[in-house]
């Protein structure tokens, strides 16, 4: 028998991971505030819970996939939270992207419950969340991430294990924020390469085979942006708040982000501007507006 595994947060990245983990054969549970979701997990063979706490109490494995700290620590310590139904000897794994602060606090507190507690934040976007090809990176005990190494390949292909508690959402703030800086000046290099009379189909194949290639450019904006779709993906909200907390870390370590931090500055705009549900590629829209210029494959 598989372990049952309990998920909470049935949302853009939430939905096709569990439905990857119901493809796997794991019995699930699910919770989300919204109740359209857990309706279609249920037709495809998923039970619903009633409360972070009732998925806790009936799950081997609890997983967490929220939008930010607050709602991890809601979740897992608060008023009919994880902590409250999880049994001893359960795992829990936040696959959200938070402060490692809080994944620390988060493992503090199940311990004395007997409870581990993994970080185990994903790169890769919608697509490789119904691809089952995220990349996994994991922080907590090792033992504990080589038991729950066959759950992480259900929902991703690179799985890396990073350290102890906290050490996952190091790593992933650190790819977010190349991810941030990356989409900004793909869109700022192109929107000036059309600008100057080359097509952007010329600009992308030479790039991609040169040294400016990235993996923002060559994936997400790809796939997106340079077909028009600005429907989220990854919102650009959730990639100022990554960088917000690229920006805790830095200040915490002592380190200044002065690249990073203009970064930050330009999707606090876009959020300011309204446009933070938008698809975290928005600034080619932006500075093809401002261009007056089109960026299409």
């Amino acid at each position: 028998m598989k372990e049952k595994i309990g998920f909470i947060g049935i949302g853009t990245m939430g939905k096709p991971m569990s439905i990857n983990l119901l493809k796997a054969g794991y019995p699930l549970m699910v919770f989300d505030v919204n109740s359209k979701p857990l309706e279609e997990l249920k037709e495809k063979g998923a039970t619903a819970g009633k409360s972070s706490k009732e998925v806790a109490s009936q799950s081997d494995v609890i997983i967490t996939m929220l939008p930010n700290s607050g709602d991890v620590e809601k979740a897992m310590l608060g008023e009919m939270g994880v902590i409250e139904g999880a049994r001893r000897d359960s795992i829990v794994i936040d696959m959200s992207t938070i402060d490692p602060s809080v994944s620390r606090k988060v493992a503090r507190a199940f311990s004395p419950k007997g409870v581990k507690v993994l970080d185990a934040p994903v790169s890769g976007g919608q697509m490789g969340a119904i691809a089952a090809t995220l990349a996994i990176m994991v922080g907590g005990d090792e033992a504990t991430f080589q038991k729950c190494l066959p759950l992480f390949q259900a929902m991703g292909k690179k799985i890396v294990y990073c350290g102890p508690n906290g050490s996952g959402e190091i790593v992933k703030i650190i790819n977010n924020l190349l991810a941030g800086i990356n989409m900004i000046a793909t869109a700022e290099a192109l929107t000036l390469g059309v600008k100057a009379g080359v097509g952007l189909k010329t600009l992308y194949d030479a790039i991609n085979a040169s040294s400016g290639q990235n993996w923002a450019m060559q994936n997400y904006c790809g796939a997106k942006a340079f077909k028009g779709d600005f429907e989220p993906g990854f919102m650009a909200a959730l990639m100022y708040k990554d960088l917000g907390l690229a920006m805790n870390l830095a200040k915490e370590e002592g380190i200044p982000l002065l690249i990073g931090g203009l970064s930050h500055q330009l999707y606090s705009n876009i959020v300011a501007s309204g446009l933070g549900q938008k698809d975290s590629s928005i600034p080619v829209k932006m500075l093809e507006d401002l261009a007056k210029v089109k960026l299409r494959l």
